[in-house]
C-alpha cells in the first residue's frame, strides 16, 4: 500500500491530467469543435459580439459603395445616351437607337448583340453606327435582337475613300481598333491623320460615313499601297449604337 501511495503522490496528478487531455481530445473530435465554440460563447458573449459589429459596418460600407457605383454607371449611361440622341437628331436618315446587350470575350472584336430586331424594322445588311462613325452591319435578326458584324472583324470588308484626295480602297478588320486599308491602285499623296469615310461605290454602306483616320502608310507595298486606319467609333467599348433603317439603292454591284 505504501508503494501505491508513493506512486500516486509522484505520478497521480500526471495521470489525471493525461486522462482529462485524452477525454477532451476525444470530445473535440466527437463534437467537431462545437463544444468549445459554445463554451467560449457562454463564457464571453463579447467573443462573437464585436465581429458582428464589424460585419455590420462592413455591410454598410459595401452597400454605400455599391450604390455609388450604380450612380456612376447610370450617369455614364445617361451621357452616352445623350450623345446617341444628338447623333440621331442631326442625321437626315431614319435611325433607331439600340443598346449593346451581348458581347463575347472570345469574339470581342467580331460580333455584338443589340436589343432591337425585326419588330422595329431591322433587317440584315443595315448599317450600324455610333458616335464617331461606322460600327458595322446587321447580319442576323430575331424579333427583338440583332447580331452586328463589327468592322474590326477579320471577315469584314468596307469600301473606303480618303476624303481629301478621293483615293479608293477597302478596309478589312484585324481584330483590333486598327483596320488595314488596301488601295485599288497606286497612290502618291496620303498623309498621317487623313480622314477616311465609306465609299460612294459601296452597295451596302452609304457614302461619307466616318470610319477613321490614317495612322501609318506604306506607299511601296505591292501590288498596292496599304494604310493603317484607326477607327473613330468606340469599337472597343460599345454601349449604345444606332441602326440606319433607310432603304438605299446601290449605285454599282459591289459586295463591300
Amino acid at each position: 500500500m505504501k508503494f501505491i501511495y508513493r506512486w500516486w503522490q509522484k505520478y497521480g496528478s500526471q495521470l489525471v491530467f493525461g486522462l482529462i487531455s485524452i477525454f477532451m481530445a476525444w470530445l473535440v473530435y466527437y463534437t467537431q469543435g462545437a463544444l468549445i465554440s459554445e463554451t467560449l460563447y457562454r463564457l464571453s458573449p463579447n467573443f462573437l459580439f464585436y465581429p458582428q459589429i464589424d460585419r455590420q459596418a462592413l455591410y454598410e460600407q459595401r452597400t454605400i459603395q455599391e450604390l455609388s457605383n450604380k450612380i456612376v454607371a447610370l450617369e455614364t449611361e445617361n451621357q452616352n445616351l445623350k450623345k446617341i440622341v444628338k447623333y440621331q437628331e442631326k442625321s437626315p436618315d431614319s435611325l433607331i437607337p439600340a443598346r449593346v446587350i451581348g458581347r463575347s470575350a472570345d469574339a470581342w472584336w467580331q460580333i455584338v448583340v443589340i436589343d432591337v430586331g425585326s419588330s422595329k424594322g431591322v433587317k440584315p445588311n443595315q448599317v450600324v453606327m455610333s458616335v464617331g462613325g461606322l460600327v458595322g452591319k446587321i447580319i442576323d435578326v430575331t424579333p427583338n435582337t440583332s447580331r452586328v458584324l463589327l468592322i474590326s472583324d477579320y471577315n469584314s470588308r468596307v469600301g473606303a475613300t480618303i476624303t481629301r484626295k478621293g483615293y479608293q480602297g477597302f478596309i478589312k478588320g484585324q481584330g483590333t481598333p486598327i483596320g488595314l486599308m488596301e488601295f485599288y491602285a497606286k497612290v502618291a499623296d496620303v498623309k498621317i491623320g487623313e480622314v477616311v469615310t465609306t465609299s460612294n461605290i459601296s452597295s451596302i454602306f452609304p457614302p461619307d460615313i466616318p470610319i477613321g483616320k490614317v495612322t501609318s502608310i506604306d506607299l511601296n507595298k505591292s501590288p498596292a499601297p496599304e494604310a493603317q486606319i484607326e477607327f473613330t467609333a468606340p469599337i472597343d467599348f460599345l454601349d449604345w449604337v444606332v441602326v440606319d433603317l433607310t432603304e438605299k439603292q446601290p449605285l454599282t454591284v459591289n459586295n463591300q
